[in-house]
């Protein structure tokens, strides 16, 4: 049956972004290709930067309609481990209060004692790194080895969720990164688990009633900023501000051409 949600999710999605990129996305996720109204929620509104977004959750649990995740492209921008991420402010006020509570030791303690949930990380893991070696590939492959070398690369791609060693069975690393996976694929037995918790801390997975204030865009309502994507978008500005600064000196930088950087300087731009 068709939820006031699964409404709100179809009429906001309207015509996808870019539907050919999932193409490269394999069996085992259930997202749909993003629509502008989505990149504008999560860029804009939830993020406060570009996402590089390849999907969202096809069913949204948000009461209001409300991308809760996105799958990403690891190789667009700056080639990386990450391709997911929860995105919902309501669910990352929560986690992040629970990881403050010291979550990640608890549960990797609680759930990964057991065969069973062992068993389900590897898969996700495996998961991942097939979905990584599908979507990079090409020009994209080709810039990250050039700039990170084949071995380095290779590592990434063969690594599962967030970077996580394959063969390290005994670590749920991040809730964030578990739960945006479960809200993306429905096959995340840890996800499900740190869903689960929310709900016995109280904690409304589909949101509250002013939640939806801050990507509605409501000026003055609701919202929550991740200390971490505060911190983030203070080092960016100050990156920024250095490379315009460089490129009026007459320096190569993405403004523009002009002398090459001196390779310790060039370094210290890419972090």
């Amino acid at each position: 049956m068709l939820t006031i949600a699964m409404l709100l999710a179809a009429l906001r999605r309207g015509a996808s972004l870019n539907p050919e990129r999932l193409k490269h996305v394999p069996k085992g996720w259930q997202v749909a290709a993003p629509s502008a109204a989505d990149a504008d929620v999560v860029e804009q509104r939830q993020l406060g930067h570009p996402a590089n977004m390849v999907g969202v959750p096809a069913v949204s649990l948000c009461r209001h309609g409300y991308p809760q995740a996105v799958l990403q492209d690891p190789g667009a921008h700056k080639f990386g481990a990450g391709m997911l991420r929860l995105t919902c402010p309501h669910l990352c006020e929560a986690v992040d209060a629970w990881e403050a509570e010291g979550a990640v030791r608890a549960l990797s303690a609680e759930l990964l004692a057991e065969d069973a949930n062992r068993d389900a990380l590897r898969k996700v893991n495996e998961r991942h790194a097939v979905t990584r070696k599908s979507m990079v590939q090409g020009e994209a492959l080709a810039r990250a080895e050039a700039r990170l070398g084949a071995d380095t690369v290779r590592r990434v791609l063969d690594s599962g969720i967030t970077g996580l060693t394959p063969s390290k069975l005994d670590d749920v690393k991040c809730l964030h990164a578990q739960l945006a996976d479960e809200l993306l694929s429905r096959d995340n037995a840890v996800g499900k688990k740190v869903l689960e918790g929310l709900e016995a801390r109280g904690v409304d997975p589909t949101g509250s009633e002013k939640c939806g204030e801050q990507c509605s865009g409501c000026v003055d309502g609701w919202r929550y900023t991740p200390r971490k994507n505060k911190q983030k978008l203070r080092a960016t500005r100050a990156r920024h501000k250095k490379l315009r600064e460089l490129s009026l000196a007459g320096y190569a930088t993405s403004f523009g051409p002009g002398r090459p950087l001196e390779p310790g300087v060039a370094a210290s731009l890419e972090k």
